[in-house]
C-alpha cells in the first residue's frame, strides 16, 4: 500500500527536527512514501521541510500565552479557524498517518485526524510535557517519549524510545566546513546556534566578545533569520541559517554554544559535542539542561555576562580531556539512533 503522511509543527524548529528524521528514514527505506506538512505561515520550518521534497500548508498560529494577553480572548476564534482549516486539509489530501512532536499547528490537525479516522502519532521530545502533548495524547494511537520521566507522567501506553535525530546530520564532514566557512585551519572552532528562530540574547553576547574569541578559534555563527550582525574578524563567519551546511559546522565544532531545546541537545548527543549551554529562561528548555547539566556546562544567561560566556567557552577549548569526558557524558543521556525503528512501529500501526 502507498502509504502518505501529514506531518505537523512548527513556530519553531523543536517541533520539527524529529520529524523530518523520521521522513528521511522513511524515504529511504521505501521510496514510494509521499508526505504533506503543515506549519505556520511565518515560522522558520518552510524552507527546511520544502527542501526536503514534502509539499508545505499553512494554518493559524494557536497560542496561549503564559502571562494575560489579547491572544487570550483571540485564541478561542483562531482556533475554531485552524480546526475548520484543518478538516479541509485532512480530508483533502487524505493521509493514513498524521505524525505530531508538538507545535502550533498540532492541536487543531491531530483532532481533525481523529474526527476523521486517521491514524495519529504523538512523540513528546522534551523532559516537561507541553501544552501540545497534554492535549494531543488522548486522540494518538501511538505515543513515543524521549525520557523516562515522560513515561511516568503519561503512563503505561507510551513507548520509551528517546529522540531521533537526522541522519543526514550524522555525514558530516570537518573538511567540507572548512572549505564553506574558510575556516582557519590552524585554529579549533566554536560552533554558535541559537535554534531555527535564533537568539538574541546569545548574538548580542558573542557580537560583544566576538574579537577576543577570533584570537582562540573560529567562529561559525548562525544567528537565526533575520537577526544578521555584522562579523568583526574575518574568523568571525556569520550566517542568518545553514540547513544545507548544518551538518558540516557540527562535524568541525570542538565547543557549540547553544540553547537548551531537545533538537539541540539530540544532535550533540549524537555527535559527542561538547557544549556550552544557556537555556531559555522561563521555558521547557530550563528543564532539558538540568537533564544533561553533569555533561555540558550550563549558564544561567539572567546572571552571566558575555565575558563570562567568553570565559568558559576558552576554558573548554584549552582543555581537551574535559572536551571529551563531556561529549562522552552527553553521548550516554539519549538514545538518538532510532529513527528507523520508529519508522517500522509507524508502518506497523
Amino acid at each position: 500500500m502507498l502509504m502518505k503522511i501529514l506531518f505537523t509543527g512548527g513556530g519553531t524548529m523543536g517541533s520539527v527536527t524529529p520529524l523530518l528524521a523520521v521522513w528521511e528514514a522513511w524515504r529511504a527505506s521505501d521510496s514510494r512514501v509521499t508526505a504533506v506538512w503543515v506549519g505556520t505561515a511565518h515560522g522558520p520550518e518552510r524552507t527546511v521541510v520544502e527542501a526536503q521534497g514534502i509539499s508545505f500548508l499553512t494554518l493559524p498560529a494557536v497560542r496561549v500565552p503564559r502571562y494575560f494577553s489579547l491572544e487570550w480572548l483571540t485564541s478561542p476564534f483562531t482556533f475554531l479557524v485552524a480546526f475548520s482549516k484543518a478538516i479541509n486539509i485532512v480530508r483533502s489530501q487524505k493521509p493514513n498517518l498524521v505524525a505530531s512532536a508538538g507545535g502550533y499547528t498540532a492541536v487543531p490537525i491531530v483532532y481533525a485526524a481523529k474526527l476523521l479516522g486517521v491514524r495519529v502519532w504523538v512523540h513528546q521530545q522534551d523532559v516537561e510535557l507541553t501544552k501540545t502533548t497534554r492535549l494531543t495524547v488522548p486522540f494518538a494511537d501511538l505515543v513515543t517519549v524521549a525520557w523516562e520521566r515522560n513515561r511516568n507522567d503519561l503512563g503505561d501506553r507510551v513507548k520509551l524510545v528517546g529522540n531521533p535525530v537526522r541522519p543526514s546530520l550524522l555525514k558530516g564532514s570537518r573538511e567540507r566546513s572548512r572549505e564553506a566557512f574558510s575556516l582557519n585551519r590552524q585554529k579549533p572552532t566554536v560552533l554558535v546556534v541559537g535554534g531555527g528562530t535564533g537568539s538574541a540574547w546569545i548574538n548580542e553576547a558573542i557580537d560583544t566578545v566576538a574579537g577576543s574569541l577570533t584570537q582562540h578559534a573560529n567562529v561559525i555563527h548562525l544567528t537565526g533569520r533575520n537577526k544578521a550582525i555584522e562579523p568583526q574578524h574575518p574568523d568571525h563567519h556569520v550566517r542568518e541559517f545553514v540547513d544545507e551546511h548544518m551538518a558540516d559546522a557540527l562535524a568541525v565544532a570542538d565547543v557549540v554554544v547553544c540553547r537548551a531545546g531537545l533538537a539541540t541537545i539530540t544532535e550533540l548527543a549524537a555527535l559527542s559535542k561538547a557544549a556550552v549551554m544557556i537555556p531559555l529562561p522561563h521555558s521547557p528548555q530550563e528543564a532539558n539542561a538540568q537533564m544533561v547539566a553533569d555533561a555540558c556546562v550550563v549558564l544561567d544567561q539572567r546572571h552571566t555576562t558575555p565575558e563570562q560566556l567568553l570565559e568558559q567557552i576558552v576554558a573548554l577549548l584549552d582543555d581537551n580531556k574535559r572536551r571529551a569526558d563531556l561529549g562522552a557524558k552527553m553521548h550516554s543521556k539519549l538514545r538518538t539512533n532510532i529513527a528507523d525503528e520508529l519508522v517500522e512501529m509507524l508502518k506497523s500501526l
